[in-house]
């Protein structure tokens, strides 16, 4: 979505005990701070959240209707607003029924459980760690062309002032032959 200065509103229909996790960052790897909030139905805000490159919410949802997610950015930028909402009561019911149709044991819906929250854990690490590395690399070869640039003016100056020198001190032991007189 692209955003401009001005705060931007849209509306998601949630469930009474959903769990809601929102996570805003820019589609261009770049840091500047962001900012987003919640509104309930009955018109209560959240506190704002802010981050640096990156803002991320988690809310238990307490009523139903449609909750207004606001984003805000200091200046125009395009973001990605990742918006993943779930009741865990449902889905355990689902599981629970799911387990008991194909006569599976209990420990096997912990199992999946714990494996779904350890491969959005392995995600979200590693999302982090590639922009991490991204932003490295960009600031390594930022570092050095200007290695580069001071090394090239460098040796342009030095070779100006060899020259200079050389030029200098000729003109020192020049020899003028109309002022010599044998």
């Amino acid at each position: 979505m692209d955003l401009d200065s001005r705060l931007t509103c849209l509306y998601e229909p949630l469930e009474k005990d959903m769990v809601l996790k929102l996570n805003l960052s820019p589609v261009r790897q770049s840091r500047f701070p962001l900012a987003m909030r919640l509104t309930s139905p009955s018109g209560e805000f959240s506190e704002w959240v802010e981050g640096d490159g990156e803002a991320y919410m988690k809310h238990n949802v307490t009523e139903d209707g449609d909750y207004e997610i606001c984003v805000n950015a200091p200046r125009p930028v395009r973001v990605a607003l990742n918006i993943f909402f779930h009741n865990p009561e449902k889905m355990e019911k689902e599981l629970d029924r799911f387990l008991k149709a194909y006569e599976l044991k209990g420990s096997v819906g912990e199992a999946v459980t714990s494996i779904t929250e350890r491969l959005y854990s392995i995600y979200y690490s590693i999302k982090f760690y590639n922009k991490i590395s991204v932003r490295d690399e960009a600031m390594q070869q930022s570092n050095s062309d200007y290695i580069q640039g001071y090394v090239v003016i460098f040796c342009l100056s030095n070779i100006i002032i060899a020259i200079s020198q050389v030029i200098v001190v000729r003109g020192m032991f020049k020899v003028d032959n109309s002022r010599i007189r044998i």
